[in-house]
């Protein structure tokens, strides 16, 4: 199978160079000049407990140089989703499928407007990694990758399945679960509470379970964000959603995530697509000034001190 990852960040380089370290026909796309051609001329350099393997797949910022991918791996920021997906279209052929393990909700939908709802695998992924150089991540935690079945798309089991069996030879362990759906909305609660907290304070993912004064903080999110996920037809238990913060805390304990490595970069977040949903929903139903949503206003405060502007917030 050959296999496209779009987006050359932490998770981009971690899944690109874990495929072709383990023989799989893997491309990089990347619309940043300096990361393509470092990569193409150094490779990825993925650093871990054993040391630091160095993967050379290809990667490009050209589309007509793409070839024909049998699957499409979208890593790239929830705000560039539609730009990338829409610059690639006209590139893939129509047997392309297109897996989405990216942070927040939309992303699904969005994916399934443009490419159809028959090649569209809903997923998220608990592989951590760190950007330590343009072509270089220390990987965290090697977690797993979970894909299935979404109310927006009908992209067939087989597909599904035949995705899930060549990810996990290829590498990634990945699991087939019957409705990714639910799952999408746990991982998005986990998001919610470590990405805007390890962010406005500067600390890796598990300095939020060993600052006890958080802990009550963390519980509000937690049950704002079941009132949100119960308006979207989903009923969670917050024991349920407070063991899989902790559990993905501990285990990703000194990983940076993705929101605190944006702010320190100096790059936009994904906050609107993340405690930004849950704030808009909460507010739908009269509540203003949620805890998502003084999470959401502090990112952007710690967003606009490095001038970053025009970001395309969700409607959803």
């Amino acid at each position: 199978m050959k296999i496209l990852v779009a987006g050359a960040g932490a998770i981009g380089m971690l899944f690109g160079g874990i495929l072709w370290l383990n023989g799989g026909d893997v491309i990089l796309f990347t619309r940043r000049k300096e990361a393509a051609d470092t990569i193409s001329r150094e490779g990825i350099l993925i650093e871990g407990e054993d040391g630091v393997q160095k993967a050379s797949p290809p990667c490009t910022t050209d589309p007509t140089e793409l070839g024909d991918p049998d699957l499409v791996i979208l890593c790239v920021k929830s705000f560039d989703t539609e730009s990338v997906a829409r610059m690639l279209h006209s590139y893939l052929t129509n047997h392309s499928l297109i897996l989405t393990v990216q942070n927040g909700l939309g992303n699904v939908e969005t994916l399934a407007e443009i490419f159809g709802r028959n090649r569209v695998i809903g997923g998220y992924t608990t592989y951590a990694s760190t950007l330590l150089g343009v072509n270089r991540v220390y990987q965290a935690y090697s977690g797993v990758t979970v894909i299935g079945h979404h109310p927006s798309t009908e992209t067939s089991l087989a597909n599904i399945l035949m995705v899930a069996e060549e990810l996990t030879r290829s590498g990634l362990r990945t699991l087939r679960v019957d409705d990714v759906y639910p799952e999408l909305l746990k991982k998005l609660v986990v998001n919610a509470v470590i990405n805007p907290l390890t962010a406005i304070l500067g600390e890796r993912n598990g300095r939020i379970l060993e600052n006890l004064s958080l802990q009550p903080l963390i519980d509000q999110i937690i049950e704002e964000c079941i009132i949100a996920i119960k308006e979207l037809g989903i009923v969670m238990s917050f024991e349920d959603l407070r063991m899989s913060v902790n559990d993905i805390a501990a285990a990703t304990a000194l990983n940076k995530s993705s929101m605190l490595q944006d702010i320190e970069k100096g790059r936009p977040t994904e906050i609107d697509y993340i405690n930004g949903v849950i704030s808009r929903i909460l507010r739908g139903l009269g509540i203003k000034w949620s805890v998502n949503e003084v999470l959401t206003t502090l990112v952007h405060g710690l967003e606009s001190r490095t001038g970053l502007v025009g970001v395309k917030k969700p409607n959803n």
